[in-house]
């Protein structure tokens, strides 16, 4: 036990910094899941600390524990949610992605009827004002009801 408290006590900014490239490699085995991340930040951290020697053993492991806490902190609070991505609201809805998006007319409309192509799927599309719209002209769609699209003039 004495040796370990000798270690500890003797940590210089190569140690930290080995500790910190250690739990970096540690967070890339466990697939990302950002827990060891933080502790590897906060080893970074005061191993660059030591670069002044004010600093005793005791405020190395003192800022050690209290940066590893906040960054926890911060991570799970802030970090985390944006690094899950993307709008879950609507994944498994696609007519509601599609609101928005551009498609293009693959039937000239008539009488405010025709047929448009979104990615790779055709859909009956309704237009938003009853207006003819040409075969190849660009549409937004404005809503999804069923098989049809509710679109209008890009």
């Amino acid at each position: 036990m004495a040796e370990v408290m000798d270690f500890v006590q003797m940590m210089s900014l190569w140690h930290w910094l080995v500790l910190a490239l250690a739990l970096l490699v540690l967070e890339l085995l466990t697939g990302g899941t950002t827990f060891v991340l933080w502790p590897a930040a906060a080893a970074l951290l005061v191993g660059l600390l030591n670069i002044f020697p004010f600093m005793g053993w005791q405020a190395d492991w003192s800022i050690f524990a209290i940066t590893t806490l906040l960054l926890i902190w911060v991570g799970q609070v802030y970090v985390r949610p944006r690094m899950k991505g993307g709008d879950k609201v609507h994944l498994n809805q696609r007519a509601d992605r599609m609101i928005g998006q551009t498609a293009e007319v693959t039937v000239s409309f008539t009488n405010g009827r025709g047929r448009v192509v979104v990615d790779d799927t055709r859909w009956g599309a309704i237009s938003l004002d009853d207006s003819d719209l040409t075969k190849g002209s660009k549409v937004i769609i404005e809503k999804v009801d069923g098989a049809t699209v509710t679109v209008r003039p890009a």
